[in-house]
């Protein structure tokens, strides 16, 4: 489980579902139950990036699914933002909120990435 202490946002992974060529896929929800995509796009031990998304559940479920990319999905979220998490040394960096359009292509997976369905 992953957890985000200390942040602007208080998020935890309660479900992984993929872990494939350095990208990590999990599904989260914050304090008030909100549904979340959390997605590790940098997995450098010294300087840790995790793009988190407020998303519908059904999105998650796209998602989980296989049946949506998750690049297309953190583009559309849906507050049309997204949350950025840096671990830079062991150490927190202050998060920073994006709108889904001003997501770096560094902090996304490729075009094509998509959840393998266990189906």
């Amino acid at each position: 489980m992953t957890n985000f202490y200390g942040y602007e946002i208080e998020l935890f992974a309660t479900e992984v579902l993929t872990e494939v060529h350095g990208v990590s896929v999990r599904r989260g929800v914050d304090l008030g139950g909100g549904q979340w995509l959390i997605v590790l796009v940098d997995d450098d031990p010294d300087h840790l990036v995790w793009i988190c998304a407020p998303v519908s559940s059904r999105a998650v479920s796209e998602v989980a699914s296989g049946r949506a990319r998750v690049g297309d999905v953190l583009r559309h979220t849906a507050t049309g933002t997204v949350e950025v998490v840096t671990v830079d040394h062991g150490h927190a960096v202050p998060d920073r909120c994006l709108l889904c359009r001003e997501i770096p292509t560094a902090f996304l997976p490729p075009g094509d990435y998509q959840v393998k369905s266990a189906a």
